[in-house]
């Protein structure tokens, strides 16, 4: 078992008192004898699960590698069951993106994974922004079937924060700032937090009347509160996270800004950025990540000293999730049900794929493999009445597609994300704005399907000399074409894409988003047409 927890304790190091302005030493061990005695409280911690039940697999290394079975909150749950016989004095905390990434989890609506965070006693979740990924009434469902607190100290609910609401009959209602765990007689104070990235990802339809504050005032004022409470230590779990240990805060993760600006705090939980950083310090701050999908369990340990109640020291860290650890019988038992409805749909056959589809391509040309997405977007609203002129789209495949018998796991393969689809109205100088913006943004696969696009290259840039209609028919400058996205991109793609933004969101391009996603699409699509090949994507064989 690869286990690096307790993870660089940090002896030596500066812990703010709460409420006062006097820092406190995390003394060097052994300590003296009369403070020999000591509470530990430890704070066991699972991130990013995204669904992710049994052993699933990294992503792929710098060498293009994964590292198979591994992860899964099978595994967690039997080192959780196992720490909790080690130290009966802990919490059990998930700091967000609890259910959506999975076929199993999709299919039960989230609501296989809030029955097993129940089943295993957390106490508490945090709000993570794929909670939003399916619109606003999962998550409500999600919170109001959650027997754990549900925490959000910056969830606002229609310009008011959740748990001031007026009507307390709202299932958002029950979102609270913080949750105060009494644990072998000392007070722990937990402090959730949203990343305010929401809207750079999520359409409004997604998020409903929900929004994210800045964090940092919300945290401010939870701590406030805690202190008139009188807690003994004050953790905040946040799902925003690190991108590295040298990493800056950005518009989506301000944990620096956090440690930096609100005194008091002891320890980080992060999360979202999908690393894994078992022990670092920030400031007098202890800081710990676990990664995703369970490939880690985390744990963070307050040890107090019983006379004086003091916090001598904050020992973070991480525990591997691989093939050492045990899948829990009862976390198996009570998914076994619909983890084989979910498997029998996922290997169902929808269609047929006559040629092998090349991921070749460059700006102004989109790869065959992109082709078969933005063919079946524009199937799929055309059967809805709802014709456009092309499909601006991203390719997630990294690898040629082969020909034969296409499955539901295929089709997770070609969209492995949950987007909706929307439309909006471009002119031709907008056109070639978005399109220059996508062709020089970093990793952009994106290509615009239905028009003819001419590009060069300057210097290391590219540039758009011409979009037109097939066959080189030039674009009415007056006039708006309605192009197919899909509502990610057209909230930014996590701002990478504003000047996208910007147009598709305006009031003249007429956005409608539409209650499909483009994963269903290519479903559709190959489930009507029984057998596709380079003929109906367009291209010659």
């Amino acid at each position: 078992m690869s286990n690096n927890y307790p993870a660089n304790i940090d002896r030596r190091g500066f812990l703010r008192q709460l409420g006062g302005g006097a820092l406190l030493t995390a003394l060097p061990f052994p300590v003296l004898a009369e403070d020999e005695e000591q509470v530990t409280v430890s704070i066991f911690n699972t991130t990013d699960l995204h669904g992710h039940i049994v052993p699933t697999h990294t992503y792929p290394g710098e060498d293009g590698k994964v590292v198979e079975d591994v992860g899964g909150l099978a595994r967690c749950a039997t080192q959780i069951r196992a720490w909790r016989k080690q130290n009966p004095n802990h919490l059990l905390l998930d700091v967000g993106d609890v259910y959506q990434g999975t076929h199993v989890s999709l299919s039960t609506r989230g609501r296989l994974m809030m029955s097993l965070f129940n089943s295993l006693n957390y106490d508490a979740w945090v709000i993570g922004n794929h909670e939003f990924d399916w619109g606003p009434e999962p998550l409500a469902a999600a919170v109001t079937m959650s027997t754990g607190a549900v925490l959000g100290s910056n969830a606002k609910v229609g310009g008011v924060y959740a748990n001031l609401l007026k009507d307390q009959s709202h299932p958002l209602a029950r979102i609270k700032p913080y949750l105060i765990k009494e644990v072998a007689g000392f007070r722990i104070g937990i402090i959730g937090s949203i990343t305010p990235g929401l809207p750079a990802w999520s359409a409004p339809r997604l998020l409903g009347c929900f929004e994210a504050a800045p964090p940092v005032r919300s945290i401010h004022y939870a701590m406030s509160r805690l202190k008139k409470e009188g807690v003994d230590a004050v953790v905040v779990a946040a799902h925003m996270g690190l991108k590295g240990i040298g990493s800056a805060d950005d518009f989506a993760n301000r944990i620096k800004q956090i440690a930096k600006e609100v005194p008091g705090i002891c320890g980080i939980i992060g999360a979202h950025t999908h690393r894994e950083i078992p022990s670092h310090r920030l400031g007098e701050v202890a800081y710990t990540q676990a990664g995703y999908y369970g490939i880690q369990c985390g744990r963070m340990d307050l040890v107090f000293s019983k006379r004086t109640r003091k916090l001598l020291a904050v020992k973070v860290g991480t525990t591997l999730m691989d093939g050492s650890i045990a899948q829990d019988p009862a976390v198996l038992s009570a998914s076994a049900k619909d983890r084989k409805v979910s498997d029998a749909e996922w290997i169902r056959k929808i269609g047929n794929l006559r040629d092998d589809l090349s991921k070749q391509s460059a700006p102004g040309r989109p790869a065959q493999t992109l082709l078969l997405l933005t063919r079946s977007i524009r199937f799929a609203l055309e059967q809805r009445k709802v014709p456009v002129y092309g499909v601006l789209h991203g390719n997630f495949l990294e690898i040629d597609l082969k020909a034969g018998a296409k499955t539901i796991a295929d089709a997770w393969e070609i969209v492995p994300y949950e987007n909706h689809l929307c439309t909006a109205g471009f002119t031709r100088e907008e056109l070639v704005v978005v399109l220059e913006e996508v062709f020089n943004s970093r990793y952009s696969t994106h290509n615009l399907d239905g028009f003819e696009v001419t590009t060069k290259k300057d210097g290391r840039k590219v540039k758009v000399v011409d979009v037109t209609l097939p066959g080189g028919k030039s674009l009415d400058p007056e006039r708006r074409y309605r192009i197919a996205l899909n509502s990610y991109d057209a909230q930014s793609g996590g701002r990478r894409f504003q000047a996208l933004n910007r147009i598709a969101t305006s009031a003249a391009a007429g956005q409608e988003f539409f209650e499909i996603q483009s994963r269903e699409a290519v479903v559709e699509f190959f489930t009507e047409k029984k057998s596709i090949g380079l003929e109906e994507l367009g291209e010659k064989g």
